[in-house]
């Protein structure tokens, strides 16, 4: 198991290596063509339901890319312009994944290793304790949005009322995604003065910086919030294993009284 995880590791590297090289070496390229296949889906009608759809398909695992369908969506129409359609994806395919695994019973296809499986629980019992809060944290943090779809949906304690107001919460979040994209948008505009670029950087920077902060504060309160509330069962079990041991040991003793 622990040489399957390293190769997966080696793998997930290897790929991101050569991503990153490759734009690097062809930077230009790349972002003159996304850029001209952006101004064109811009002036069709129907792009921003397309781009819905892929936002809703990537939102069911195990398919990839909700992030970058997320953040196409701010580079296309800018932002505030592409936040319905962003939002609206990301809430419908929610609710199409946690259709379909309830449906399916998906929960007996994931097979999870001993340490995940704890953390599965922990999670769980954490919802249980926390209810709706919990569950909207847990939405909030940088776990990816198909995985929380995937963990809410498979918990049989969460009911569809609680799935449905949580998804359209936190369906909001990806606000910050399609204004990345926006502001890549106003980078590889080539027509934008050496010192709109120098903003248009400048402004991205510090918010990206701002959102991996805040993402990491709250991945943090999150994980601090599900081993508390381990912690606290924990006790709560071994303090009902030591009544009910010293509840034996009374009856046991009552006898010996009465011989007596």
């Amino acid at each position: 198991m622990q040489r399957k995880s390293v190769v997966t590791m080696a793998g997930v590297i290897t790929v991101l290596v050569i991503v990153v090289l490759t734009f690097a070496l062809h930077r230009a390229t790349i972002l003159a063509l996304i850029q001209t296949v952006a101004v064109q889906l811009r002036t069709k009608s129907y792009s921003s339901i397309l781009l819905s759809c892929l936002i809703v398909l990537t939102s069911i695992p195990p398919v990839l890319g909700f992030t970058f369908a997320t953040t196409l969506t701010g580079f296309i129409y800018g932002f505030p312009d592409g936040i319905v359609p962003a939002v609206s994806g990301a809430f419908f395919g929610a609710m199409i994944a946690f259709t379909l695994i309830r449906k399916y019973n998906f929960a007996r296809f994931i097979k999870l290793s001993s340490s995940k499986q704890e953390k599965y629980l922990a999670i769980q019992e954490a919802i249980e304790q926390g209810g709706f809060k919990m569950m909207i944290l847990i939405r909030l943090s940088p776990i990816p949005w198909p995985i929380t779809n995937m963990l809410l949906s498979i918990l049989p304690t969460i009911t569809t009322k609680q799935y449905i107001l949580s998804a359209l919460v936190s369906s909001f979040k990806v606000m910050l995604e399609v204004w990345i994209g926006s502001q890549l948008a106003d980078i590889s505009n080539p027509d934008l003065p050496p010192s709109a670029h120098r903003v248009a950087m400048m402004m991205m920077g510090c918010g990206v910086f701002i959102l991996v902060a805040v993402a990491l504060w709250l991945y943090r309160l999150t994980m601090q919030k599900v081993e508390a509330n381990r912690k606290t069962n924990r006790l709560d079990n071994h303090r009902e294993n030591l009544h009910d041991d010293l509840s034996m040991v009374t009856i046991d003793l009552n006898p010996s009284k009465k011989e007596m």
